[in-house]
């Protein structure tokens, strides 16, 4: 069962903060004892959510408190157990960064597919499982909504929630799991 998750997108300021801060919410409620970050490709370090985000985390009922962004370096793919990045071109460029680690680097979109297909299935054999899907598909980005109306920032909240929730019901089963051995 994945300790880490590491989510990222570009500025760390909208969509990865928002996976992190889902993600940290959901399994804190479920008692899931994972650690949840995120950064960005072309982040730079120290500033806040964008305001938009913090609404909408806030209105659902989310911590986005204490948030600062930070760029993307090595050391952060090398200590993540699952990398969860918010487009195709993130994936690539977490794969490039540290291509050692690709078989552990995911859209967040694909992630919660392969999961939700796998049912109960291992880190491992999700890693496996990842030919079941198109990887190369357009549906597996979540758009940017830096610039755009709130109602951007509403619908990136709408993508990302119920997929981090098929996460944190995947890593919950594997807890269960792993308290009943």
């Amino acid at each position: 069962m994945p300790g880490s998750v590491l989510f990222i997108c570009t500025g760390n300021i909208c969509r990865s903060p928002i996976g992190e801060r889902i993600l940290a919410g959901l399994a804190q409620r479920s008692g899931v004892p994972v650690t949840s970050s995120s950064a960005g490709v072309g982040a730079m370090n120290g500033h806040a959510m964008h305001p938009y985000a913090v609404e909408v985390l806030d209105e659902h009922g989310y911590d986005a408190t204490g948030f600062e962004s930070r760029y993307l370096r090595p050391p952060l793919l090398q200590t993540a157990d699952v990398v969860l990045c918010l487009t195709r071109d993130h994936r690539a460029a977490a794969q490039q960064m540290l291509p050692v680690r690709w078989k552990r680097m995911f859209t967040l979109t694909e992630f919660a597919e392969l999961v939700s297909l796998g049912g109960d299935a291992s880190l491992d054999e999700v890693i496996a499982s990842r030919s079941r899907i198109d990887t190369n598909s357009a549906h597996l980005d979540i758009l940017d909504p830096m610039g755009r109306p709130r109602d951007d920032f509403d619908r990136v909240f709408a993508d990302i929630e119920p997929k981090v929730a098929t996460i944190v019901d995947w890593l919950t089963v594997h807890d269960n799991a792993r308290e009943t051995r």
